[in-house]
């Protein structure tokens, strides 16, 4: 062998022995970047399983108003198949233990289940109210009983008549914080709230648990209505749900519809006519004791204009109106005050001083508007009847990958050759 032919055999060794080191750093340089990339997924939006329960949700919503509409039904009430439920404002599951599962409120997942502790389900939900706006689900001797509204505030109220334990379960990316026996709940542009009334304990045992051992009391949701989001008082009127001294909420909506909500086991609300420009209900208690009320008007069912003002007159004698919220939690004599959206929405709070049997009318009249006005819903918010769901930008990290490797690989290629 030629000294040509050593030198040609030792030079082939070289540029094997190049192109491995070669691909090891090219497999390196791969590496480091992906794990890089993984890392900033967290911090570059990935949200994975509460994206995932995002698209669920808001596919339940479009698909209940997809049923409702083929069915014809508009405004408040459930259509319900196969164990689905569909409202206007609120879809959710029941499972054959009496599970309540994938709990949203205009598209937004809020919770992933609600159980009660040893739960002997009755049976199928009944569909209840003059509308079918609420769904009752209860265990056979009647003493757990959970009433989940398809109204704004997308109240839910389990009653129990014995000591158990009550869990809510949140959906992924909805957070909690606790404040004494109010639990406040955020996801998305939505808040709502938890408490109880005689409940030994309200707890978090974790960031996605809430757990309310409830004795023979009450255990409410209720969030702030979704048609009035700035509206204010919310916080303090679930104080008084936790006191005891809130009465009832009512919702008057599209196509005259209503729903209403009990608080308190002695109240009793009517709603005796919806007209254009007046709303006439009837109200009673067997407790002489005062008691707070909510009322959330769409101008569909009551109408008014600029220039026209809201007034509420209990036994045909004029309320006394507030202009601030705390006024009216502070109140001694029977008062309201009252929060408008833009001009097509209305939430009326009410304190009612002393109780026998009442009327109380809601009449829209000439003169100049005193309340505080806010303005219209933007298009991230959630408006009457729609799933305020808009669509969840794709996670960058992995694009971010091939940013990454693509710029580093060609600096190494520039480096070496």
């Amino acid at each position: 062998m030629n000294f040509k032919s050593c030198e040609k055999i030792l030079t082939s060794k070289c540029d094997i022995s190049n192109k491995g080191r070669f691909m090891y750093k090219l497999v390196k340089i791969s590496a480091v970047l992906v794990v890089f990339a993984l890392l900033a997924l967290p911090v570059l939006g990935y949200t994975g399983n509460s994206d995932i329960m995002r698209g669920k949700a808001a596919d339940m919503m479009k698909r209940g108003q997809e049923i409702r509409s083929a069915a014809g039904m508009m405004g408040m009430g459930f259509m319900h198949k196969e164990g689905s439920n569909f409202g206007q404002y609120v879809t959710f599951n029941v499972t054959a233990t009496g599970e309540v599962t994938d709990y949203s409120i205009a598209g937004i997942p809020v919770f992933d289940n609600i159980t009660v502790a040893n739960f002997d389900y009755k049976g199928s939900p009944q569909y209840l109210g003059k509308f079918g706006e609420l769904t009752r689900i209860s265990n056979k001797n009647d003493t757990v009983v959970l009433q989940l509204h398809d109204n704004p505030a997308a109240v839910i109220n389990i009653r129990t008549k014995i000591a158990t334990t009550i869990t809510f379960n949140l959906a992924a990316g909805v957070t909690a914080s606790q404040q004494d026996k109010i639990i406040k709940i955020e996801a998305d542009n939505l808040t709502a709230y938890i408490t109880g009334t005689n409940a030994t304990s309200i707890s978090m045992p974790n960031n996605a648990t809430i757990t309310i051992q409830s004795n023979a009391g009450n255990a409410v949701f209720r969030a702030v209505p979704v048609n009035m989001p700035f509206s204010k008082g919310h916080e303090k009127f679930m104080k008084e749900v936790m006191e005891n001294r809130a009465g009832a909420e009512i919702d008057i909506g599209d196509y005259d519809k209503y729903s209403i909500v009990n608080y308190s086991d002695n109240i009793d609300v009517m709603v005796k006519s919806v007209e254009s420009h007046h709303v006439n209900m009837t109200i009673s208690s067997t407790n002489p004791s005062g008691r707070f009320f909510m009322m959330d008007i769409d101008n569909s069912s009551l109408s008014w204009t600029p220039g026209q003002r809201i007034n509420l007159y209990i036994d045909n004698q004029p309320m006394k109106q507030v202009m601030d919220v705390d006024d009216l939690y502070n109140a001694t004599e029977s008062s309201f005050y009252l929060d408008i959206a833009g001009g097509n929405r209305v939430q009326v709070s009410v304190y009612i001083a002393n109780f026998s049997d009442h009327t109380l009318d809601i009449a829209v009249e000439q003169g100049t508007p005193t309340p505080t006005v806010y303005l219209p819903l933007t298009s991230t918010q959630t408006p009457t009847g729609t799933t305020g769901a808009t669509a969840t930008p794709g996670a960058p990290g992995f694009e971010l990958a091939l940013v990454l490797l693509g710029g580093g690989l060609a600096y190494y290629l520039r480096r070496k050759y």
